[in-house]
């Protein structure tokens, strides 16, 4: 992966990286990978890029986890731990339950069990932290425009110091610690 001279991205396939592990087994270092010149070791996306990820693939029937991490540009595998990781945020119940607390008047929390289907779970994770951001925003809560997912994280992080990594399994959200902000 490398910059061309006009700023755009560009792949380049077929580029052959050298992977070694350290003869030593006690050693700390483990392995690393050799880059090629100006080479960069990965690529970090936004949580905006996460979100809109599974809520394309909750909310339309032709989207196939290669066809989002296509328009995405990045590994199917990668739209599949973001499947994975934002259905472990929070249980939707609880999150959807919380929302009616601060606007009765709202949508009803769900009632549905999703049973194993992991793409209704995140779709209806990313809906509802949408909900939330918005029903904090109209009670002042200062909230920055964005996705509500990233959001809700970043308040988490203000608020409790605890670390939502999107390459990784993250705590469950402190749902009930909203009160708080209100």
């Amino acid at each position: 992966m490398g910059l061309e001279p006009d700023g755009d991205i560009s792949r380049r396939e077929g580029v052959v990286r050298l992977r070694f592990r350290c003869p030593d087994r006690a050693c700390e270092c483990g392995s690393w990978t050799i880059y090629e010149p100006q080479g960069h070791p990965h690529r970090t996306f936004t949580l905006a890029v996460a979100a809109s990820a599974v809520a394309e693939l909750a909310a339309s029937p032709e989207a196939t986890l290669t066809s989002v991490a296509g328009r995405c540009q990045c590994d199917r595998r990668t739209v599949g731990r973001w499947l994975r990781w934002v259905g472990r945020l929070a249980e939707p119940q609880a999150l959807g339950r919380f929302c009616v607390r601060i606007d009765p008047s709202g949508l009803p929390p769900p009632s549905l069990s999703l049973g194993q289907d992991r793409i209704a779970l995140a779709g209806l994770l990313v809906v509802l932290l949408e909900r939330l951001a918005r029903l904090l925003r109209e009670r002042g809560v200062p909230l920055e425009t964005g996705p509500g997912l990233a959001e809700i994280l970043r308040q988490q992080f203000d608020r409790y110091r605890v670390v939502s990594w999107l390459t990784r399994a993250s705590p469950p959200l402190h749902i009930e610690g909203v009160w708080a902000w209100i």
